[in-house]
């Protein structure tokens, strides 16, 4: 928990070379102890330091020796990121030079900011509920512009207010069974009608499927999603996997069973993060290395949010294109791609789709880039498909999100049944347990454990 006059820093920029590095102070005294390392070259402004505007000067060390030119800007409270007083030295960006700065400032007397300790410190000021600071470690983290969007809405604080309206419903459901059960003589009519309970909380469960509508995408965009390329060997998943990602990544051979284990590299497609796995070729093999390499393609195969097919043109359909046609599981995407476009054709698409009947196929010709715009657009599709569409309302930047939704959930089906055998009071008792659960998304009924938690996973400096 904060402290008085609790002043933390950390360098709030990643270490390495570049033009600007920042080191941040976040608390109470944060203006005296930079004032007394800074050596202003206008501090003789009768106003000085004007919030909100940057002093250049230089940073010292004890002997009076410089460190570093600096630009610094003092940010008063409460209109702050933290609602503390703020402090930010942009000096050059060195890794010596920014721990010259830090060490300098904690011989001050300034502790070092726990791993998100500033936004943990917006958190209990009021500034920002939970929901959001989950959202700012989620822009951070963004592996796409998509996932920056999705995290943004939350940020604006969209969710939580949704949160907040369905947290209200609650409390005017649970009104009048606790005045009922509280002043029973007040209430002529008898006990609420369970009918409008039962539509009234078939109307939150409602609230609550809005909420989890393009959820998978959003994660998707969030986490990323694995594209396996699965094939026997020989029929070009390396020169695919090559041409997909613009470089070469894998060694590209004539000889089969070059790939003996799984290559992975990534890109960006339709706002996806992909994770594309090249695997080994899979055949019967006694070969106890290949062998192991074509357990892991198959397992590979089985994670994977889709996969693509990867078919030899060149030669007719065999008995090992119909194993592999097995592979496919209960809802994975799917892509056919019939590669090596660019020799005699033996493959008919028949043939492809005697054993893929609802496939997207696709032809090229790998090693001379053929066809690769589009597989990349049949690649999009089809994960538009098995993903969902993701509602402008769908903004859940977390799973701890969509967990606590989903038990949310359950308790409203718990308390529909209640109403049929069961006293009406423990529908109470279920919505309260509703209402208490959902405060966990914003912070209002989170405890201390699960706050460290969250925000021990956050970067230094934020």
């Amino acid at each position: 928990m904060l402290q008085e006059n609790d002043i933390i820093c950390a360098i709030s920029t990643p270490l390495g070379e570049g033009a600007i590095g920042i080191v941040r102070l976040s608390g109470p005294g944060a203006y005296t102890i930079v004032s007394s390392i800074f050596d202003c070259s206008k501090s003789g402004n009768p106003v000085y330091p004007e919030p909100r505007r940057l002093y250049h000067g230089h940073i010292r060390d004890k002997n009076g020796t410089v460190l570093d030119e600096v630009l610094v800007s003092f940010m008063p409270a409460p209109y702050t990121y933290t609602r503390e007083d703020i402090v930010e030295i942009n000096c050059h960006s060195g890794i010596f030079a920014l721990r010259a700065i830090l060490k300098r400032v904690m011989d001050s007397g300034v502790r070092l900011a726990d791993p998100g300790e500033f936004t943990k410190r917006a958190f209990l000021s009021g500034r920002i509920d939970l929901s959001q600071a989950e959202a700012v470690m989620n822009i951070i983290r963004a592996r796409s512009e998509e996932a920056v969007k999705v995290a943004a809405r939350a940020l604006q604080g969209d969710f939580a207010a949704q949160i907040g309206r369905i947290r209200d419903r609650i409390i005017t459901l649970r009104a009048p069974i606790e005045a009922w059960f509280d002043y029973p003589e007040e209430f002529a009519e008898g006990i609420p009608s369970s009918d409008n309970l039962i539509i009234e909380l078939g109307k939150l469960q409602g609230s609550l499927q809005v909420l989890l509508k393009g959820v998978e995408r959003n994660r998707a965009y969030q986490e990323g999603v694995s594209v396996a390329i699965i094939g026997r060997p020989n029929v070009g998943k390396s020169s695919l996997l090559n041409a997909l990602l613009r470089q070469q990544r894998a060694i590209v051979h004539e000889v089969p069973g070059t790939t003996r284990d799984m290559l992975e590299g990534y890109m960006n497609l339709g706002g996806y993060p992909i994770s594309l796995v090249d695997t080994a070729g899979i055949q019967g093999t006694a070969d106890p290395v290949e062998k192991q390499g074509i357990e892991r393609s198959r397992a590979a195969a089985e994670r994977a949010r889709m996969l693509i097919v990867v078919l030899d043109g060149s030669s007719s359909w065999t008995e090992e294109d119909s194993e592999i046609a097995g592979l496919r599981g209960q809802g994975q995407g799917l892509v056919i791609v019939i590669n090596k476009l660019d020799l005699e054709q033996k493959l008919s698409a028949d043939a492809v789709r005697d054993n893929y009947p609802d496939a997207e196929i696709v032809k090229t010709a790998a090693l001379t880039g053929e066809g690769i715009q589009l597989l990349e657009d049949a690649v999009t599709r089809q994960l538009d498909l098995v993903l969902g569409k993701a509602g402008e309302s769908a903004m859940l930047v977390s799973i701890r999100h969509e967990d606590i939704i989903c038990e949310v959930s359950e308790i409203i089906d718990h308390a529909i049944n209640i109403l049929d055998n069961q006293p009406i009071e423990l529908v109470s008792l279920e919505l309260q347990n509703a209402w208490l659960k959902l405060g966990e998304i914003t912070g209002d009924t989170v405890n201390e454990a699960l706050l460290d938690k969250i925000f021990s996973e956050f970067c230094l400096g934020k």
